[in-house]
């Protein structure tokens, strides 16, 4: 790990447990906050304690202010469960090694990925997602993707790409707003090394929604993407974004909103590579290197359970990870 590592990865898990316990501590007083419970007179007609036969106590665990999310690329705060379909494709992406993001290192010297230094690629991608909700304020959640890769000089190829797991817990639920703390893990189980990073990485981040009136929800991210092994190209990466959705669920009948978002991306650490042509490139530091990407994009369902997402996306920055981007998503929430 690189310096500053150790001391950040310790403080983001302490957080975690710091604001878990404060959740389960918060639920008891809850329920002990009354006191003890009233015995009552031992001399009553029926010879029974005070208290029985009384409606039984509030759940332990309250329920959320905000219960539903409606951006299409930014992590949606709330724990939810839900199963559901995601398919995307993108365009262009000319430094598909940078900080081994998307790619691992290849070309002359490398390692597992590219043989040929790349110039150009593009990809689709499927991705069935799962997310379990154990309670209203933690869930786990599985992504599964399937990769077809397009490159301008190497080979295409396809297959199953990285797996992806993790949880969501709420640390504050508040009138109109929550905060959740994110952790992603990314392992390298791609059936090819070009179809993921090669490399295990982990993600903390902090989610956050915050409903404005009954027709406007506002939901944001950060996070910090952090390669725990791989090349001297894998750096580490700080994202944040925000969403906007107007429109309102319907429980019976057809529903639409439309949503506008914009993700950032600032390279911290690690290496790219440039190339114009399979023997002209060039490598470079890429720390410091932002990107800036707005999507536009609609979601509309039938009734509670049932709904869809498409929408479009372009990087309009001088260094972007890909220039163009189209999604579309199914997802049942139950």
């Amino acid at each position: 790990m690189r310096d500053g590592r150790p001391f950040l990865l310790c403080f983001l898990c302490g957080v975690i447990l710091i604001t878990t316990e404060s959740i389960v501590r918060a639920q008891g007083m809850g329920v002990m906050g009354g006191g003890l419970p009233n015995l009552g007179s031992m001399s009553m007609p029926s010879g029974s304690l005070a208290g029985v036969g009384k409606p039984k106590a509030r759940p332990l665990d309250p329920e959320l202010t905000i219960r539903d999310s409606y951006v299409g690329w930014i992590d949606a705060a709330v724990p939810r469960s839900t199963t559901g379909l995601r398919f995307d494709s993108t365009w262009n992406n000319v430094q598909p090694m940078r900080a081994e993001y998307y790619h691992p290192k290849g070309g002359p010297g490398g390692t597992v990925g590219f043989p040929l230094p790349e110039t150009r690629v593009s990809y689709q991608e499927l991705t069935t997602f799962t997310e379990y909700r154990v309670v209203p304020w933690l869930s786990f959640f599985l992504e599964a993707p399937y990769r077809w890769l397009s490159p301008d000089v190497n080979e295409n190829r396809s297959g199953s790409s990285d797996m992806r797991y993790g949880m969501k817990i709420v640390t504050w639920s508040g009138k109109n707003a929550i905060a959740t703390v994110l952790l992603r893990v990314y392992q390298p189980s791609a059936s090819n090394a070009l179809l993921g990073t090669g490399h295990w990485s982990i993600e903390p981040g902090l989610l956050a929604a915050y409903r404005i009136n009954d027709m406007l929800l506002i939901e944001g991210e950060a996070r910090y993407w952090v390669p725990l092994n791989g090349s001297d190209f894998a750096g580490d990466i700080l994202r944040y974004g925000i969403g906007v959705s107007w429109g309102k669920r319907k429980y019976s009948g057809l529903w639409y909103m439309p949503v506008l978002e914009g993700i950032g991306w600032t390279v911290l650490s690690g290496k790219t590579m440039v190339a114009t042509s399979a023997d002209n490139f060039t490598i470079q530091d890429a720390a410091g290197q932002t990107t800036v990407n707005a999507y536009l994009g609609l979601r509309w369902g039938y009734g509670a359970n049932l709904d869809f997402y498409a929408g479009y996306g372009h990087s309009f920055t001088g260094h972007y990870w890909q220039r163009d981007l189209f999604r579309f998503e199914i997802r049942y929430v139950y």
